[in-house]
């Protein structure tokens, strides 16, 4: 297993400034006729955005749809009391990361994810030779580089996948059938894993167009739900409070429907995902400005699928950190799996699918996509090995409150989709989440951050 060569978290230096939350041991709660600003969403760009407004002097109340605060930060322990991340699992880059210096300063445990350590097998299950690995992997860099190239001389957007296509020409590649089943293996989990995507909806202009910390990306033995556990401290958060209309040309205020109340405040934050705005799942009376609806239209929500196995006993390679699969049928199916067996101290694989297929086994029964799971790693390792004792699935695509796992660029969208997502409308309704921040989308820093900068900017405009 490679690290990417492609890695959209390059270092940017800048500046920035972080405020460790305070620990308040009793939350602090609005009245209904008294409150100066709603807060769409708990997950971590909302509780980020709440916190900073308390600690200055405002009087917020937090709207979150689901029965838990956190969003797309969860970790779920009903597998035996482990705790396994069902969403975001990594701090991505972590030399001068925001995350980094809250986890150090709260102590928390983390584990370094090494790409470099893992095992590739063809579609046969017979193991794939380093040296092939290494000679398929530069053959990859160098078509991706040329699709670069090509898309960069186009005169509009096209889909990646289509510049690859044009670069295989260029390079007079001509693939048999197990090459371009490689070539496929390094596509998805190079790159639809990263951005939760196919190629064929990414742009070739923008895919990779993001910014990144240096360092390791690390992982939480003990779950991420430390940050929102810590985010959430002091805040007033109405749970099961789903949020479907946001008047905001109310008497100068915004008027909030949810859960079947109404709220009234000065302004509101918008946290909400990409997914949920891409349904229309709120109404926006006026509706919002045509820009932001357009770039809403454009920005795609992807899927990474997400499959624990538990094990009654270790029967993979158990020094390697992944393990790759080179599917003979289809693209993406079962590519990569991440043992844990380090990290959490049992026996589990975390097994990934990307993009079309990870919508696709979303729809699975949980006996399906377990028995898929199953079948690739008994290719593998034989009919022999033992049928897990445990699972935990995903269904991001299905969930109505998400709709997707994070957010791409999509063919003909732009950064500037994402500036016109995360602008405010009218002074009082401002926007945040992980979509919206244009140095690093789809992480959880770039969530944290857009909540503190949504903040920012309500701050100075009330």
């Amino acid at each position: 297993m490679h690290k990417p060569i492609i890695d959209r978290r390059k270092f940017l230096k800048m500046l920035l400034s972080v405020g460790i939350m305070p620990s308040v041991s009793v939350a602090r709660v609005a009245q209904e006729d008294d409150i100066e600003v709603v807060v769409v969403g708990a997950g971590v760009a909302g509780l980020a955005a709440a916190q900073t407004l308390q600690q200055d002097g405002y009087r917020v109340v937090v709207l979150e749809a689901r029965a838990r605060y956190g969003g797309r930060v969860w970790t779920n322990r009903d597998l035996n009391g482990l705790a396994l991340d069902m969403g975001a699992s990594w701090i991505h880059g972590v030399d001068g990361n925001p995350l980094t210096e809250l986890a150090d300063e709260l102590n928390i445990m983390r584990v370094e994810t090494d790409y470099d350590n893992g095992v590739t097998f063809y579609s046969d299950g017979s193991p794939m030779p380093d040296a092939d690995a290494d000679e398929y992997y530069s053959i990859f860099e160098e078509i991706i580089e040329t699709a670069y190239v090509i898309a960069e001389e186009r005169d509009h957007d096209l889909p990646l996948s289509e510049a690859i296509q044009l670069a295989l020409v260029e390079l007079e590649y001509e693939f048999d059938d197990e090459e371009n089943q490689i070539l496929a293996y390094f596509i998805n989990t190079t790159i639809e894993h990263e951005y939760a995507n196919r190629v064929g909806k990414l742009s070739a202009w923008y895919w990779n167009e993001s910014e990144a910390y240096s360092g390791e990306d690390v992982v939480f033995p003990n779950g991420y739900d430390w940050l929102t556990d810590h985010l959430a401290q002091g805040l007033d958060i109405r749970l099961e409070m789903p949020v479907t209309q946001i008047d905001y040309a109310y008497e100068e205020g915004v008027r909030v429907r949810a859960g079947g109340q109404t709220f009234v405040a000065d302004a509101a934050l918008v946290t909400v995902p990409l997914g949920v705005l891409k349904a229309n799942a709120i109404t926006f009376n006026p509706a919002l400005p045509s820009a932001k609806q357009q770039a809403i239209q454009r920005l795609q929500m992807g899927i990474l699928s997400k499959l624990y196995l538990q094990f009654p006993e270790i029967f993979w390679d158990e020094e390697a950190r992944f393990i790759g699969y080179v599917d003979a049928e289809a693209r993406g199916r079962w590519g990569e799996c991440l043992n844990l067996a380090d990290v959490v101290k049992q026996p589990i694989l975390l097994c990934f699918n990307a993009g079309q297929f990870g919508q696709e086994v979303e729809s699975w029964s949980d006996a399906d996509i377990i028995e898929g799971a199953m079948s690739m790693l008994r290719t593998i390792y034989g009919e022999a090995i033992p049928a897990p004792i445990g699972h935990l699935r995903t269904n991001w695509s299905n969930d109505r409150y998400s709709y997707g796992s994070y957010s791409s660029y999509g063919v003909g969208s732009t950064p500037d989709d994402i500036e016109a997502l995360a602008e405010s409308v009218a002074d009082v309704l401002f926007f945040a989440g992980e979509a919206t921040n244009l140095d690093y989308p789809g992480t959880v820093h770039g969530a944290l951050m857009s909540g503190q900068r949504a903040a920012d900017e309500l701050i100075e405009a009330i």
